[in-house]
């Protein structure tokens, strides 16, 4: 009886029913748009903030250029030719300052050669004769003719110590390109050389073979230095006494004739703390295939876990779980394992250290596999993965290289990386900038994310915009059609009292018609509004583009210019957000409402009449 009396009373206001419904109807729905899209905003905030990285890499600029000089034996003059002078080379430590507030790193990656003897990395096949990774040759020759090595000479091949493709009576042709001061070599002596074979324009003939340095340590220090080589520079060759093989004099010879093929046989070994900033894993160029990622514990604690690439798991029929030995041999400071170990050839590191000495494993562990990797590897690219490298975490190398460092150069954007948290490029700048390092540079990569972080925040203001204005709007029409349905209908309260109404069959005579009108409105508005919030933001961000393109100093290092993600964010229940919109705006106008009918019941009867004459 009371509803019936209610809805009668509202009939009787046709037209100011049906505006408060499309008033409410529309303020709902505004209402609702900007909810929602605040709902995916903050959704797409989340996902994305799992899904993007922002890393940055570093690299040291040369404080000069100097000129160096290269002796042309084609033109009987020195080269000059550019190169990049340090005072010295800075640590990852000065990237660590007060407020860097790093996820990861910074890391100066160091690669390591595991020395697997049984193991020819390069798949050399004993039916084929030139297979594997040519390493040049050791011969003994005897001169055809007295002469200075500055210029082609030819000499008959006595002995092949090392090399293949080179027969012993063979007649090849010798000259010391880079030596400005080559020693007299003598027809009628013997000498034993490091030799590898090359094509130059100014050649007759062709080929021609030129001797090399292996027989030079190129070992470093902890500091980047060189340390002085026990042998003199240029000491390329040396003459065969009959006694030469058995005395001292040999001894580094020998030590070499041992090393000769320890390349064929090494195996890129590389520690990080994060494969995440290895650049082909950053841009998915590398990527897992089997197993998982290491853990933070085990990149914190230095576990003796490591991934492999696929290519070398098959070699090896290795799987997830089954454990490899790294001897750790030799450390790289300067370069990637990319730029160093291709597919057809290794680093050409010198294996002997500054006293001749062959290097000795410094550290040999068993690594347990947890992951098997894939991708493209070994193309010789300084931000590539290299062929048949292994990843290990950083820490898990507890003993010193000290004594096995066979490069060592400046920090560069292929070694040195750290992440920060995303969107927060420019307050790390701002504080890098106030220690006044100016020959490190910087470069940071996010895939768009700054740009699409601005996208999500214009998108947040909408949201927040249109929130505001549909509350206000809401708020407004139920207090405004409140005044109008209630507190001006004080004769019909007055009425329904003196009739012998209760004061709560008079609240729910007055309440019920206006609950009825404030759930239509509400739950078409919302619901209306939650499904246009949906569509709209479908429709606008369903193809977001970012850049994946990476480079030092401008320089793109990968094909991939960008990547299209499909954005499906979008409210996942629509109805749910409409329900809970519509009960806030019920509850509200509950409060509102239930207000004025109070304040109308608060009064007797005859005061009504009294106020309604007046």
């Amino acid at each position: 009886m009371i509803m019936k009396n209610s809805i009668r009373q509202l009939l009787r206001m046709k037209g100011r029913a049906v505006l408060f419904l499309l008033l409410l109807f529309f303020a709902s729905g505004l209402f609702s748009i900007g909810r929602g899209f605040w709902i995916i905003n903050q959704e797409k905030t989340e996902a994305y903030e799992g899904t993007f990285k922002t890393i940055g890499l570093v690299e040291q600029k040369a404080t000069a250029i100097e000129k160096r000089e290269e002796w042309d034996p084609e033109t009987g003059e020195y080269k000059i030719y550019p190169v990049k002078v340090f005072r010295s080379y800075h640590s990852p430590d000065v990237l660590n300052f007060e407020g860097a507030d790093y996820l990861a790193g910074p890391e100066k990656r160091i690669t390591y050669g595991a020395y697997w003897p049984d193991y020819d990395v390069y798949g050399r096949d004993s039916n084929v004769q030139d297979s594997g990774l040519r390493l040049g040759f050791i011969l003994e020759v005897t001169p055809l003719e007295d002469g200075v090595l500055d210029h082609t000479m030819k000499v008959r091949v006595e002995k092949v110590w090392k090399g293949r493709g080179v027969r012993e009576g063979d007649i090849i042709r010798v000259c010391d390109h880079f030596n400005p001061k080559p020693d007299m070599i003598y027809a009628d002596k013997r000498y034993v050389m490091d030799v590898y074979d090359s094509y130059g324009g100014h050649m007759e003939g062709g080929l021609e073979f030129c001797p090399g340095v292996a027989i030079q340590s190129m070992q470093m220090d902890a500091d980047g230095r060189r340390i002085p080589d026990e042998v003199e520079s240029g000491y390329f060759y040396e003459e065969v006494t009959e006694d030469f093989w058995e005395s001292d004099k040999s001894r580094r010879w020998r030590n070499l004739l041992e090393v000769w093929d320890y390349p064929n046989h090494i195996l890129p070994v590389t520690g990080t703390c994060d494969i995440g900033l290895l650049m082909p894993f950053y841009t998915g160029e590398a990527y897992l295939v089997s197993g998982r990622d290491f853990t933070e514990e085990e990149y914190a604690q230095g576990e003796k876990v490591c991934l492999i690439p696929e290519v070398f798991a098959k070699k090896n029929g290795l799987k997830i779980g089954d454990q490899i030995r790294l001897p750790l041999l030799v450390a790289d400071h300067a370069y990637s394992a990319g730029i160093r170990y291709s597919t057809s050839g290794g680093a050409s590191y010198s294996f002997l250290n500054a006293k001749g000495e062959p290097y000795e494993v410094f550290e040999d562990s068993q690594y347990t596999v947890t992951g098997i990797y894939g991708g493209n590897a070994g193309m010789l690219e300084e931000y590539g993965m290299g062929y048949q490298e292994v990843l290990i975490p950083g820490r898990s190398v507890k003993n010193s290289d000290a004594d096995n460092i066979v490069s060592y150069g400046p920090m560069k954007g292929s070694t040195t990386a750290f992440q920060i948290e995303n969107g927060t490029i420019e307050e790390y700048l701002a504080k890098w900038s106030q220690l006044g390092i100016d020959d490190v540079e910087i470069t940071f990569y996010d895939r768009g994310y700054t740009e699409l972080e601005a996208n999500i925040s214009n998108m947040g203001q909408i949201a927040r915009i249109l929130i505001t204005a549909g509350m206000v709007m809401i708020l407004m029409v139920l207090g405004y059609f409140s005044w109008i349905f209630i507190l001006r209908q004080r004769e019909r309260t007055a009425v329904e009292r003196s009739l012998g109404f209760a004061k709560r069959h008079s609240f729910f005579s007055l309440f019920c018609g206006i609950f009825l009108l404030m759930l239509l409105g509400s739950a078409a508005g919302c619901t209306a509004g939650s499904c246009l919030a949906g569509r709209l933001s479908g429709s606008l961000g369903q193809t977001i583009y970012y850049d994946t393109s990476f480079g030092n100093s401008g320089k793109s290092l990968t094909a991939a210019a960008a990547v299209e993600e499909t954005d499906t964010d979008v409210l996942d229940n629509p109805l749910l957000a409409a329900c809970q919109n519509a009960l806030l705006i019920l509850a509200a106008g509950s409060m509102i409402s239930g207000a004025g009918i109070v304040i109308n019941l608060r009064q007797e009867p005859m005061q009504m009449f009294e106020s309604r004459k007046e």
